[in-house]
């Protein structure tokens, strides 16, 4: 019976597998993280890439979608030289070149922007011998209206509740201030009776108004009558500032 032996790697084969690796380079593509849109608008994906070697007529990017709900991923669009959108699905029509492969531009534009187009996009990048590279991914956002002017609107909704409310808090503040001193004014007035307020009371003979006030127990005639039409009209003030 004859035995073969087990044949062990040729020894050149190590050195060519390194050679091999050595030559291939990795695209490095970058993509935004985030892209917002709001519906029957159009947004530029944009997709960025580098190379070790030059860019040649080689270069090849294909675009692919994954749908928000989940579902198989699909290829969208694929350039080489020129680009060939798809012809079918719910982005036909809709998907427009944008890049330049000189300056490392692979971007697209995705017009008539609908709430279904939410889901990630990928682009990627072949440039031989870089055939290999990073697959980032974007997330397309599309809503009805535009973030800035829910911004605007919530700033305007807020101001519309801010504004009276702080007018109400001016005015019930100034009215408790009044009342405030109105109190003190009235317990002031309370603290004499209108005798004690009679015995204080002292008038000049060609004057109708007290010139000051002074603890002397003279009585002027007409004192008593003077002070109590003064209480009379304040009395009326104080109604009147009720109402």
């Amino acid at each position: 019976m004859e035995r073969r032996g087990r044949t062990g790697p040729r020894s050149g084969g190590l050195p060519l597998l390194l050679l091999g690796l050595i030559g291939v380079g990795c695209v490095d593509v970058r993509m935004d993280a985030e892209v917002y849109g709001v519906v029957g608008e159009s947004a530029r994906l944009w997709c960025g890439f580098s190379s070790r070697d030059p860019t040649s007529d080689l270069v090849t990017v294909d675009w692919r979608y994954r749908p928000l709900a989940g579902g198989p991923t699909v290829t969208i669009l694929h350039y080489q030289l020129k680009s060939y959108p798809t012809l079918e699905g719910p982005f036909k029509d809709r998907i427009a070149w944008e890049g330049n492969i000189a300056r490392g531009d692979a971007s697209i534009r995705l017009a008539d922007l609908k709430l279904t187009d939410n889901g990630t996009f990928t682009c990627l990048v072949r440039n031989p011998p870089d055939v290999h590279g990073n697959v980032p991914q974007m997330k397309l956002i599309v809503t009805r209206e535009s973030l800035s002017f829910r911004f605007n609107t919530a700033i305007l909704l807020s101001s519309l509740v801010f504004i009276p409310s702080a007018l109400v808090s001016i005015i019930l503040l100034v009215r408790m201030k009044k009342a405030i001193k109105r109190d003190r004014i009235r317990s002031q007035r309370l603290k004499k009776s209108p005798i004690e307020e009679s015995q204080d009371c002292v008038y000049d003979e060609n004057v109708t108004t007290p010139l000051h006030r002074t603890s002397s127990t003279e009585k002027p005639p007409g004192c008593l009558m003077r002070l109590c039409l003064r209480c009379a009209d304040d009395y009326d003030d104080d109604v009147k500032s009720l109402v």
